[in-house]
């Protein structure tokens, strides 16, 4: 199915799985494209003439739409040599009525309360259940179910949007076991049902 047309394009960090250049060839070169410190001139050297840099906690604004880059506890690389050369992190966009939070990749970390108290009540955040196993080598770069149940509860969110499982088989879980590990989490901490959403790969949400 085609995608609607974009009035924005949010890169959250240069990992390959995430910023994938095949991918983003595909777009439309007059798309505004707002990116992580440090990755303007790959976007620029593409032919992408509207690139916003931001560093943590910078804003931009897009037709009343507010857009906040906010830090996540993960790193950036994408080369041999470039290690944390760039920055990464997550996006809180909100039109004044709403304020949705996309977290990017990250492990669990005290900066979700952060982003609660700074910016305000979040009507929905997204948050990564997958690629967590083995625990020794992830815990510092991505959450399990666990982990982003703690940081949605830390956000102080209305609703769980969980992304970042089901596509690629990055590690060692199951592949189907991230939406299940969720829920079991859901139900021991006793948080609304109603509060949950684990759209299907390629699903829609209206919020």
């Amino acid at each position: 199915t085609a995608m609607p047309a974009l009035d924005v394009c949010l890169v959250t960090h240069n990992h390959r799985d995430h910023m994938d250049a095949p991918s983003l060839e595909a777009l439309d070169r007059k798309l505004l494209m707002v990116v992580p410190k440090g990755l303007g001139r790959w976007f620029a050297s593409r032919g992408f003439l509207s690139v916003v840099e931001l560093e943590w906690w910078q804003q931009t604004e897009l037709r009343g739409v507010r857009i906040t880059f906010v830090p996540s506890q993960h790193w950036s690389q994408r080369g041999p040599f470039d290690r944390n050369e760039s920055h990464w992190g997550g996006y809180v966009i909100e039109d004044g009525t709403h304020r949705v939070y996309h977290s990017g990749d990250t492990a669990y970390f005290d900066g979700f309360t952060q982003v609660g108290e700074r910016l305000g009540r979040i009507d929905a955040a997204m948050l990564p259940i997958g690629a967590y196993e083995p625990r020794w080598f992830m815990r510092g770069q991505h959450m399990n179910p666990e982990d982003a149940v703690s940081a949605f509860l830390d956000l102080r969110a209305k609703r769980f949007v969980a992304m970042h499982w089901g596509t690629f088989k990055l590690t060692d879980e199951p592949t189907g076991e991230p939406p299940l590990f969720t829920q079991d989490q859901w139900h021991t901490r006793r948080i609304e049902a109603e509060r949950l959403l684990i759209p299907n790969v390629g699903e829609t949400v209206w919020l």
